[in-house]
């Protein structure tokens, strides 16, 4: 705390009077960004919808709708790629709630979108694989982060073209197993960690 003040040129006593605590902190530094990524995404998927007049949209659209905002908010402020990353690999147990209620009913939108475009594939095929393509999204952005090259459009542009295709092929391929199988595996239960 003690840092943070510092660097942010305050007093330790104002931090502690707007926040309270570390914890209540760290979950507005988190959310304070995150919140704006998911606001976007929403943004942008209602734009689409509101363009397909009631047709399903093309799975390329509903997944750059979905990863352009996180890699526009990485590549501007390239730190909280690392603390996303950290917060949604091991989330402390003070933030599950918060991480819940803001992550859950927007991909739900984005689950519901894909059920549409997708019929043929079973909704438990797609929360896998949209689990998994937003793990490598989130490494490729920490990855990203870590490189010290001066920002280019037209690079930028290439690379979510890259990620929307890679992900929107990844998500529209036939199914390699069944819907009910993967229904049937539950993840294993939360572990508490023990000193």
């Amino acid at each position: 705390m003690r840092a943070l003040a510092q660097a942010a040129k305050v007093n330790l006593a104002a931090t502690t009077y707007h926040f309270g605590s570390k914890k209540v902190l760290y979950v507005e530094t988190f959310l304070r960004r995150f919140r704006r990524v998911n606001a976007r995404r929403t943004e942008l998927l209602a734009a689409a919808d509101r363009e397909a007049d009631g047709q399903p949209l093309p799975v390329e659209r509903i997944v750059e709708c979905m990863m352009r905002p996180p890699m526009e908010i990485g590549l501007e402020h390239p730190a909280f790629n690392k603390l996303l990353a950290r917060t949604l690999l091991a989330p402390p147990k003070f933030l599950h709630q918060q991480l819940q209620a803001e992550l859950e009913p927007n991909l739900q939108l984005f689950i519901a979108a894909l059920e549409r475009a997708l019929p043929e594939v079973p909704t438990a095929v797609l929360n896998l694989r949209l689990a998994l393509a937003l793990g490598a999204v989130l490494m490729f952005g920490v990855q990203m982060s870590a490189f010290k090259v001066k920002r280019e459009a037209r690079r930028e542009a290439a690379f979510l073209k890259e990620l929307v295709r890679f992900t929107a092929s990844g998500l529209a391929s036939a199914p390699a197993t069944l819907g009910a199988e993967l229904a049937r595996l539950r993840p294993p239960p939360h572990r508490k960690r023990t000193a």
